[in-house]
């Protein structure tokens, strides 16, 4: 069922109308306020009450899917549990396609409207105003970063753990990102240090699976030399955004986008700026990595459904 689900949440997100989305994330934030304040007083009592109210925001959400799903068990052919499984999905994965977030920016940099890209990550992809990105090259790159990072934490991560634990896993994670991506400034560092520290364990194993999925999508041998140097790393002195985003240079090393001006003259004399076409290609190389990667994914959870079927 699990693959099943994973296509039927795949192809409702694909088709999902961006100003029509159901699917937001205010009722996390509204019980994370409900319990913070009822919480208020132990926490100023007790110097682990960040703990216990970190205990209280994960559980809360978990226990009440694991009782909905004890009670839907083996009811209506399973129906109604599947269903259950679809609406948590749906509301782990990211309702604008990597495609969408790739073609709107391009849209913009080839205009040359730096200062709109600069707006885009702020609205797009929760960069600080403050965070200073410098010139051109700096804003493409590190839209790219985040847009390798951001398909990774809103999907591989979820289909990998969906298939291991069930929604309950995909649960998890998504408190985990939500909790990280809005701490406030007067919480204990205690906790943003354990969160963070949770979602390096998440991130870990589907991390090093999809460097080697980009070593199979790619060049191989220079992202798989990539990958060795790294793979047994659990310092976690690199940020998951920058393994990905080296997985992914050495997964595109030597793509033909690289001498696309050179084999062109026609068109390299129609481009008005060719370094921000170079930068254009690159993107949409990066792209293109990640669909041919999620294809590679489903294929081979499609196998292991497969085979497991036949097992049973």
């Amino acid at each position: 069922m699990n693959f099943l689900v994973i296509l039927i949440c795949l192809t409702i997100n694909y088709l999902w109308l961006k100003d029509f989305d159901r699917f937001d994330d205010t009722w996390f934030f509204k019980l994370r306020a409900k319990v913070e304040n009822f919480s208020k007083d132990l926490a100023e009592k007790m110097s682990q009450g960040w703990f216990f109210n970190l205990l209280l925001i994960y559980g809360i959400p978990l226990l009440v899917l694991t009782l909905t799903l004890f009670l839907l068990e083996d009811r209506m052919f399973g129906i109604p549990t599947m269903l259950v499984h679809i609406l948590i999905l749906l509301v782990a994965f990211d309702r604008t396609q990597p495609g969408k977030l790739a073609s709107d920016f391009l849209a913009k940099w080839r205009g040359g409207d730096i200062e709109g890209c600069s707006l885009y990550l702020q609205q797009e992809l929760s960069v600080s105003e403050s965070e200073s990105l410098g010139d051109e090259e700096s804003v493409s790159n590190f839209f790219s970063k985040q847009l390798v990072y951001r398909c990774f934490e809103k999907m591989f991560v979820m289909f990998f753990w969906y298939m291991l634990t069930g929604p309950l896993g995909i649960l998890f994670s998504y408190v985990s990102y939500q909790l990280r991506d809005s701490h406030r400034e007067d919480q204990p560092e205690q906790e943003v240090a354990l969160v963070n520290n949770l979602i390096r364990v998440l991130e870990w194993i589907p991390l090093r699976l999809l460097a080697i999925t980009f070593s199979l999508a790619g060049n191989f041998v220079r992202c798989f030399e990539r990958v060795k140097e790294s793979f047994w790393d659990f310092s976690g002195e690199n940020h998951s955004s920058d393994l990905l985003i080296s997985y992914a240079n050495c997964a595109l090393a030597g793509a033909s986008f690289q001498s696309a001006g050179e084999d062109d003259a026609e068109e390299t004399e129609v481009v008005e700026n060719p370094e921000r076409e170079q930068k254009a290609r690159e993107i949409q190389a990066l792209q293109a990595l990640l669909e041919r990667s999620q294809a590679i994914w489903l294929s081979v959870l499609a196998i292991i459904t497969i085979f497991g079927l036949q097992a049973t």
